[in-house]
């Protein structure tokens, strides 16, 4: 195995977060008498994405950002609700959503016992932990790391000084990260200095100013990388 340590990100990654979120928000504006389309689900994607990557560029904190999204969203769609209750009740129904990426589990099966796996995610804890029980994976990872718990979250360094803190330390050279996130996955490994892999199942344009070590566009591709 050419590494000692994987940290891998959930959202994207190891869960089709897109399908999740879907699913979720039908639930939760059905549970407050809101009338759930396709239109209003497109526009909350673009406010949330929006949204995540500010809060990642240190503009907005977290518990700012999950009751304002549906604040911009009812307001962009001239919707009435109760944004704090929306959200909550998105969060809990993720968990009751979870789907995993292709070749998720598969992957993991391989991986395990050779080396030393951890989860590494901005998401909130309460969405994080129920999705973690019900998919099945938790199983498979040494140790957790949810940004709400940390203090800190990806891409910033001290995210990670504390992943390394509570694992020990570990040889840069010898550990990777694989996430979807360009800017909280790559970026932040990069600017610790240990190897890279981005997930782009999507097959996006890669910005010029950012340079992953490795991409895949499928997670069986990952299994080639670390065992080279």
């Amino acid at each position: 195995m050419k590494y000692d340590w994987i940290l891998m990100d959930i959202d994207d990654t190891l869960i089709d977060f897109e399908g999740s979120e879907h699913a979720a928000l039908m639930q939760a504006m059905k549970s407050n008498n809101i009338h759930f389309t396709e239109q209003y689900f497109e526009v909350y994607k673009l406010i949330n994405r929006e949204l995540w990557q500010l809060f990642e560029k240190g503009i907005y904190k977290k518990n700012e950002i999950l009751t304002l999204r549906f604040d911009l969203l009812f307001a962009q769609l001239g919707l009435h609700g109760d944004a704090a209750q929306v959200n909550h009740d998105y969060l809990v129904a993720m968990g009751d959503h979870v789907t995993l990426e292709p070749g998720a589990e598969a992957l993991l099966k391989k991986l395990q016992g050779s080396v030393r796996l951890a989860i590494v995610t901005n998401g909130t804890k309460l969405a994080q932990d129920i999705k973690l029980e019900r998919c099945g994976l938790k199983k498979y990872f040494e140790a957790i790391f949810i940004s709400d718990v940390v203090g800190a979250h990806k891409p910033n360094e001290a995210f990670f000084e504390a992943v390394e803190k509570q694992v020990g330390p570990f040889d840069k050279d010898r550990t990777i990260i694989l996430g979807d996130g360009l800017y909280s996955d790559i970026l932040g490994g990069l600017r610790y200095g240990i190897w890279t892999c981005w997930y782009n199942k999507n097959n996006i344009e890669k910005p010029s100013d950012i340079q992953p070590d490795y991409i895949i566009h499928n997670l069986h591709e990952f299994l080639t990388i670390v065992k080279a």
